[in-house]
């Protein structure tokens, strides 16, 4: 397992406010500032204090040189797409990315005038689609829902190989796990409304990297709108606080539950990188601090993927991830709802396909959960 740096320790610290000293950064609730003295930020969309003070922990904490916020995750994604392609370059991606990823570069990009390639899900099949030239590589670096590894650093090397762009969502991993530009990322995204945020009470996202990149992508942000606004901020803030802590425990159990389920009546297969039968399980323990709070599994075909869900009593069905609570969702019906039946069969969303993320509960009362709702589920 990879260590993280002894340099950054938790939590990070607010840099105190100039005016009060206040122990939390405050939120600047303001549209713009007096001038000249205020110059710096001149008008909230552009800059806002607690928006500037959240970039700098994301950067700390990615090990970037410089960070920027935006909106939401598609905010930063879509912001560092525009920024970087333009048309005729060629942008390779594997199928098995985040639905409204794939859509924007399928749908979006590609009709003005981008050359966007969608492989098959797989480290190999990407670096089967590289070439001399290629502009853009995009891959998240531990993929929704059935949580393929990809190997950031072999994806490195032939970017650099071929002088591409290298950028990773880490949003399922965290930088608690593995800090992609350690690994050889260009640029980092993260959407802050998962484990960053961890309370499931804002939406908001981020890009890092190089500061000459990022300065381009945060102009971009400026003119195209995808600013966050400095009250989410404020409660991403207070989640860099314990993020550290939650991941500890929630990757934890969730290696826990992995291992209990692999042995559990009803269940087909169960997708996570910490097992050790896992084909994912090497590369992982070769690049990344922990496996994930995220376990994906399928139910076999006695179980009623709805009637599962519904019989849940302490773990919450809701199309999102990365809070203190256990949520589930069934990607079929919900996150990967608008993809095509052969694009879902092409990254293995199956009906039955369930995605639990670990919250900080006691283990057991988890495992005590599922195991009663497969029980309720059976159809026979």
């Amino acid at each position: 397992m990879v260590l993280m740096s002894k340099d950054l320790q938790f939590p990070i610290k607010d840099n105190f406010d100039r005016n009060a000293f206040s122990v939390n950064f405050p939120i600047y609730a303001t549209t713009a500032y007096r001038s000249p003295e205020g110059d710096h930020f001149r008008y909230s969309r552009e800059l806002n204090p607690t928006v500037e003070e959240l970039s700098r922990q994301i950067s700390q904490l990615e090990g970037s040189q410089s960070s920027t916020c935006f909106s939401s995750g598609m905010g930063a994604i879509s912001t560092a797409f525009l920024s970087l392609l333009k048309p005729g370059d060629h942008l390779v991606m594997p199928m098995d990315v985040f639905g409204r990823t794939y859509l924007f570069a399928r749908d979006f990009l590609s009709k003005f005038g981008v050359r966007v390639t969608i492989t098959d899900p797989g480290t190999e099949r990407v670096m089967e689609a590289i070439k001399n030239g290629t502009r853009m590589i995009f891959v998240e670096s531990l993929s929704n829902p059935v949580l393929r590894v990809y190997d950031i650093r072999t994806l490195a090397e032939s970017a650099k190989d071929n002088g591409s762009v290298l950028v990773v969502d880490d949003t399922i991993i965290t930088p608690i796990g593995q800090r992609s530009i350690d690994n050889g990322a260009d640029i980092v995204v993260n959407s802050l409304s998962k484990f960053i945020g961890g309370h499931n009470a804002a939406i908001g996202g981020s890009a890092s990297g190089p500061s000459k990149i990022i300065e381009e992508v945060d102009s971009n942000r400026r003119s195209l709108g995808a600013s966050m606004d400095p009250f989410p901020a404020f409660l991403f803030l207070q989640g860099m606080k314990t993020l550290k802590l939650r991941i500890d425990r929630s990757s934890s159990s969730a290696r826990a539950i992995a291992e209990h389920l692999a042995a559990t009546e009803h269940v087909d297969r169960v997708f996570y990188p910490g097992l050790t039968d896992s084909e994912y399980h090497d590369v992982a323990k070769r690049t990344m601090n922990n496996y994930g709070s995220v376990v994906s599994f399928i139910l076999d075909a006695d179980i009623d993927p709805l009637r599962f869900m519904s019989s849940l009593e302490t773990i919450i069905p809701a199309n999102t991830m990365g809070g203190v609570e256990t949520l589930i969702s069934n990607p079929y019906t919900m996150s990967h709802r608008n993809l095509g039946e052969q694009d879902k069969a092409r990254i293995g969303v199956v009906p039955r396909l369930m995605r639990l993320s670990v919250g900080i509960e006691d283990t057991s009362t988890i495992i005590e959960d599922l195991e009663k709702s497969i029980k309720k589920a059976k159809k026979h």
